[in-house]
């Protein structure tokens, strides 16, 4: 008689617990279906096909100067994004605060980073800036930009170091 009583309530139960269970399933991949790769765009003449990681890394945190001597314009969105994380902890190996305070103690002396509220804002400052670079989710490039190699790997493949994963 328990035994039938359990299993009487478990059934009852049973459209509860898979409906947990599916909502638990699109949170779960609405979360990897977010993960996205970061591009390094420039204008769509640029002369730079290729970059280093490593001399990436130091042109942003250290020169502030594009090749040719040019000073460097970093458009990106909102540091604290989880694209903009990916760069901070990647490519510059520094958190989210860090990142943050280099881009305010290197906006004291010129406007080294321009934060603009979204990718198109990025990619139209790009059109009018010929020495600046731009990091933008991969999903939002366009014809009007040039997507820079880093180590010789594009966005999507293997060992690209601004991978999500």
């Amino acid at each position: 008689m328990i035994v039938m009583g359990l299993k009487n309530i478990a059934l009852r139960n049973l459209p509860r617990a898979a409906l947990a269970v599916v909502w638990i399933c699109i949170f779960v991949c609405s979360e990897i279906a977010a993960a996205r790769d970061v591009a390094l765009v420039t204008g769509k003449n640029s002369r730079v096909q290729v970059m280093k990681a490593a001399d990436l890394t130091k042109t942003i945190k250290n020169t502030h100067k594009w090749l040719g001597g040019y000073d460097l314009t970093v458009v990106l969105t909102d540091p604290s994004s989880p694209e903009m994380r990916i760069v901070a902890e990647k490519l510059l190996s520094l958190s989210p605060d860090d990142f943050r305070k280099l881009i305010d103690a290197a906006n004291r002396t010129r406007a080294t980073f321009l934060v603009v509220s979204n990718d198109d804002e990025v990619l139209k400052t790009l059109q009018s800036n010929p020495s600046a670079i731009g990091l933008v989710n991969v999903y939002s490039i366009t014809s009007n930009v040039e997507v820079l190699k880093i180590d010789g790997k594009l966005p999507l493949e293997p060992g690209y170091i601004l991978h999500s994963q």
